[in-house]
């Protein structure tokens, strides 16, 4: 059994360090955010690995769905919330993320789990605990507002520089980022809403987005770039 979901783990561990190499040489906050939302999400592969190979037991679901429903969407958004917001607002914005995620990480370790329901994808997408939880409503909030963010800013940036004629490379990466993240979020939607009997085929929609959202940022100062100058981060567009 091919699993794509342990592909998108390693792929986006990798994304994760190179972003991390990024932020301990420029100390932009946005890196940061991007680095933690990768991780997060290299997690949320990790578990959902280990359910499709050994099946989903209620722990392994916990950590599925807390980093990959409510935490990774919304922790990549906030590097578009820094490259897009002043930067005092976007510290605010980012302090209310944090804070808010102290109360669903809680929830989603104690939260009761109908463990019958797992061996559904729609069990595993989040009917297997109440639709009135803490966990459940933040997945919902969550995803909404960070696929929003991070679709919408990555689509807008990269409207501004095809009208300001900006590098090439700028344009490639927020178009490719644009890309992934919409074909991952669509991956989650057919998942939940398909009536699906398994989530391998979220996993091949992952490892497709984040390859290609990785493409994207490896874009920088590569693709169209003539000059041996410093490469710019995405940030150079605010």
């Amino acid at each position: 059994m091919v699993v794509f979901a342990v592909f998108a783990s390693i792929v986006s561990l990798a994304f994760s360090m190179v972003v991390a190499n990024k932020f301990s040489r420029s100390r932009r906050p946005e890196f940061l955010a991007w680095c933690i939302g990768l991780l997060f999400f290299a997690l949320a592969a990790a578990f959902q690995s280990v359910g499709e190979i050994q099946g989903f037991s209620v722990p392994v679901f916990r950590g599925f769905y807390l980093f990959g429903g409510a935490f990774g969407v919304i922790y990549l958004a906030l590097g578009t919330v820094f490259l897009l917001m002043p930067k005092t607002a976007a510290r605010i914005v980012s302090g209310v993320v944090v804070l808010a995620s102290v109360p669903v990480l809680i929830d989603a370790l104690t939260v009761k789990v109908d463990a019958g329901l797992l061996d559904t994808a729609k069990g595993i997408m989040g009917n297997a605990i109440s639709h009135g939880s803490l966990l459940f409503v933040a997945v919902v909030l969550f995803n909404i507002v960070g696929t929003l963010i991070l679709v919408g800013g990555s689509a807008w940036s990269a409207f501004k520089l095809i009208r300001t004629h900006a590098r090439i490379d700028l344009l490639v990466c927020h178009v490719l980022l644009t890309i992934g993240a919409s074909i991952i979020g669509a991956g989650f939607s057919v998942a939940k809403t398909a009536g699906l009997n398994s989530v391998d085929e979220l996993g091949l929609y992952e490892l497709v987005g984040i390859i290609i959202m990785f493409a994207g940022f490896l874009a920088l100062g590569r693709v169209g770039v003539t000059s041996r100058a410093t490469t710019p981060s995405p940030a150079g567009t605010r």
